[in-house]
């Protein structure tokens, strides 16, 4: 038979065991901040993704429709060890499928970025290490440019020029996030190059940073080979933003004409491009964004205008203009470029028909049809090719007849290219663009 004193010491244990897996569960699901859930915003910088995405953590759908460029505020999320799973809206497929463990207490920025062929995702503290002091502001920039290897970040005296101007922030690799920079408040113009080039990339504008405040910047692709476009996020208690757009877009221009002479390509009534010779291809040049009326003249008739088109020039796009037709039905037909690089391995290749009179043609690479029934100023869409040289038909389309054969054409891996059948039927020729 047990004593009083027995008894008392085992219910005392017993209480003891309670007390103890009380507070064991009360960190059950938590992450290290002591709270089971965090906050957390997202970003959709996937510039090829097909449509918006859906993103769910832990098992909880957080956004559904997210657009390309488009962003959130912070969002409840669990914290602890999460799956994170982001597909197409509609699509059984995920571009990402990954597992994160998630502080609680904590707010973060999640970035999905890239080419569809190589979807990325970083997670991102949003931990403020420290007030920035009186009169002063901290930044930090994301780099999810795939299109840029390394990038310089200059905050400047608006219009002042950058040849001798040092970066706010410099080396900012592809996927990286740097770290947060202390500087003096003001209001600057937000500009980018690549890594030691002065070259513009990115012009954001003027921008008035306030003191004791705290600024993100994302940079990412919109499908230029050279140019990106931003995101600026705000480190409040909801997590907002807004898009800062570069200034800048794109341009180069093709001559397959046949019969005109060397064309001037001239935007709002200004020479941008000078001589370009009957198959022969500019170098991409940059404009203004916004819509701009850009026409054709030939050097041997300047001011009388042959052809013309108005692009929209988006932000950080590419566009490739290209004039076709013969002497008196010249006409400028516009192409958005999608300069994004391929998997590992591959190049990139579209097709364009701008012969006036072939009729529609098929693609042969290799002799195994790669392009179906291309019609007269149109282009295909890019297929990935491992690098190599190849053969190239144009055919009759539906038939085997063959109306030029290129049996030799390089391409290499990371780069993206255009090919264009040009000139009349009864003697036709090629362009070869490199794009990116």
């Amino acid at each position: 038979m047990r004593s009083l004193r027995d008894l008392s010491l085992s219910s005392v244990s017993a209480v003891l065991g309670v007390v103890l897996l009380a507070a064991l569960c009360a960190g059950c699901g938590k992450g290290g901040g002591g709270s089971s859930t965090a906050s957390m915003r997202f970003i959709n910088v996937v510039p090829d993704a097909g449509g918006p995405v859906t993103i769910n953590v832990g098992g909880n759908q957080v956004s559904n429709g997210l657009a390309f460029q488009a962003f959130t505020t912070y969002q409840t999320v669990g914290s602890g060890s999460q799956q994170f799973t982001i597909s197409v809206v509609g699509s059984a497929t995920n571009l990402i499928n990954t597992t994160y463990n998630i502080n609680g207490g904590q707010n973060y920025t999640y970035v999905m970025y890239g080419p569809s062929t190589a979807v990325a995702a970083s997670l991102i503290s949003d931990s403020i290490p420290t007030t920035p002091p009186s009169g002063q502001f901290n930044l930090r920039v994301t780099n999810a440019a795939a299109n840029t290897a390394s990038l310089d970040f200059y905050l400047t005296v608006p219009g002042a020029p950058l040849d001798n101007a040092t970066p706010a922030l410099s080396t900012v690799n592809y996927g990286a996030t740097s770290l947060f920079s202390v500087q003096n408040q003001g209001t600057f113009q937000m500009r980018a190059t690549r890594h030691n080039d002065k070259t513009v990339i990115y012009d954001g504008g003027v921008f008035s940073f306030t003191q004791g405040s705290t600024y993100g910047i994302v940079v990412y692709t919109n499908g230029s080979g050279t140019l990106v476009n931003a995101i600026l996020q705000n480190f409040d208690s909801s997590g907002t933003g807004f898009a800062k757009p570069t200034a800048l877009a794109n341009f180069k221009a093709v001559h397959a004409a046949q019969g005109t002479a060397a064309i001037n390509a001239l935007v709002d009534g200004v020479v941008a491009l000078s001589n370009i010779p009957y198959q022969g291809a500019s170098a991409y040049q940059s404009v203004p964004t916004g819509p701009h009326t850009v026409t054709f003249e030939a050097v041997t008739a300047p001011g009388a205008t042959i052809a013309s088109a108005t692009p929209p020039f988006d932000p950080a796009t590419d566009a490739s203009i290209f004039i076709m037709g013969a002497p008196g039905q010249q006409q400028a037909i516009v192409l958005p470029d999608t300069n994004l690089p391929g998997t590992l391995g591959n190049a990139r290749v579209r097709f364009v028909n701008a012969s006036p009179d072939v009729g529609p043609i098929d693609v042969n690479v290799n002799f195994a049809r790669r392009v179906a029934n291309l019609g007269t100023g149109t282009a295909s869409s890019y297929i990935q090719l491992t690098q190599d040289t190849y053969a190239i038909n144009f055919d009759i389309a539906g038939t085997t007849t063959v109306v030029l054969s290129l049996p030799s054409v390089p391409l290499t891996a990371g780069y993206t290219y255009t090919i264009y059948l040009v000139g009349a039927a009864s003697s036709l020729g090629s362009v070869q663009t490199r794009d990116n």
